[in-house]
């Protein structure tokens, strides 16, 4: 009863899986035939290729095959179409040549306000943390008393 063999795991029905590797590495896998767009629902500003060098999007009405591997890519990494979902996955090049993820919290009248006035990312993330530095220190405020000499009455 040492070597338990299922014969179900070896039929090749199982395998049958649509793989979609992601920029981190990490592979999803479907069981079943879906279309593009369902899997764009969950990654916004992304687009499916069937290559490693993205030379294709794939069309979002396009079904993906069974045993086939895809590759998701972000979109154009431009400011202006990144837009305020793709601000979490930004690169800050000029220090240490990280990938560096923040999130931001914004009330949807902040984010109406920026999208109507086409405010650059940068501008966005500086006012914000300028907000961010006002509150932090009011919040640490203590108020400098200095000692009050009780004297003696005579």
């Amino acid at each position: 009863m040492r070597n338990c063999f299922l014969p179900r795991a070896s039929t090749g029905k199982h395998n049958k899986v649509i793989q979609i590797v992601r920029g981190d590495g990490k592979i999803l896998e479907y069981r079943k035939p879906i279309l593009v767009k369902d899997v764009l629902l969950r990654f916004s500003g992304s687009f499916i290729s069937v290559s490693k060098e993205a030379a294709q999007h794939l069309h979002p009405n396009y079904e993906l095959k069974m045993e086939e591997v895809y590759y998701l890519f972000p979109s154009s990494t431009s400011l202006e179409s990144i837009g305020f979902e793709g601000l979490s996955s930004m690169v800050d090049s000029r220090q240490d040549q990280s990938v560096r993820r923040i999130k931001v919290v914004i009330t949807k009248q902040q984010l109406k306000d920026y999208l109507s006035k086409e405010i650059p990312a940068e501008k966005v993330l500086f006012d914000i943390e300028k907000k961010k530095a006002l509150y932090d220190h009011a919040s640490n405020w203590t108020p400098k008393l200095e000692a009050i000499p009780e004297g003696r009455e005579s």
